[in-house]
């Protein structure tokens, strides 16, 4: 009886994990904390037009009467894809681009509160000597930077990964300007992205196509 009562207990256990939506095993999670996942506003890459709307309506603390974007243009082969922009989420700027006008390929935001690279476990540079400074950072990202003057040179840490689609996804973090001169405003994020990867839109399209 007592054998049972312990089986029963890990069953139900297992079906808990299950159940409550723990992805732990499958999606890697950062040190930097939930602003690393691959969604922004709960819009992920592949979502269709309704889709994307209610997701920023959610949880972009939208009123009833701003279901729609401020702004919309087309652009892209034969002005086929369509940008879509929020101009006053409490988030920040946010944009949208539809492929086709039908699936979301890139999503941006411009953060109105720009946390510091620091906060997001983003190294400043890619030496050695980050790595053995003392301090953790998330060691997906690659690092480089504009080719801008020195006045307006930005620094990129990007990350690239493959969806369980076939298609490559990005991931980037954009500093302000000045990175180097010890600034805040050169600390600060002032930008994430997430797209489909140039080389693989035509593998997305055929994925959503399906």
């Amino acid at each position: 009886m007592i054998w049972r009562t312990a089986k029963l207990l890990s069953v139900l256990l297992v079906l808990m994990s299950v159940y409550s939506g723990d992805t732990s095993s499958a999606q890697e999670k950062s040190i930097g904390g939930k602003e690393h996942d691959d969604n922004i506003l709960g819009v992920t890459l592949g979502m269709s037009v309704p889709e994307a709307l209610k997701a920023v309506f959610e949880n972009g603390k939208r009123k009833p009467g701003q279901e729609k974007p401020d702004a919309m243009r087309h652009e892209g082969k034969d002005d086929k894809d369509i940008r879509v922009v929020y101009n006053d989420l409490k988030a920040g700027k946010l944009q949208i681009l539809f492929a086709s006008g039908k699936w979301v390929k890139e999503i941006v935001l411009e953060y109105t509160t720009r946390p510091l690279y620091d906060e997001l476990r983003l190294a400043p540079n890619s030496d050695i000597g980050a790595a053995l400074g003392g301090q953790r950072y998330d060691d997906r990202y690659t690092i480089r930077f504009t080719d801008e003057t020195t006045a307006k040179r930005q620094r990129i840490w990007y990350r690239d990964e493959k969806c369980a689609k076939g298609f490559r996804e990005r991931v980037e973090f954009v500093s302000g300007p000045k990175p180097d001169d010890g600034s805040i405003e050169g600390k600060q994020i002032v930008r994430k992205a997430i797209l489909v990867l140039p080389d693989d839109e035509e593998k997305f399209l055929k994925a959503m196509a399906q």
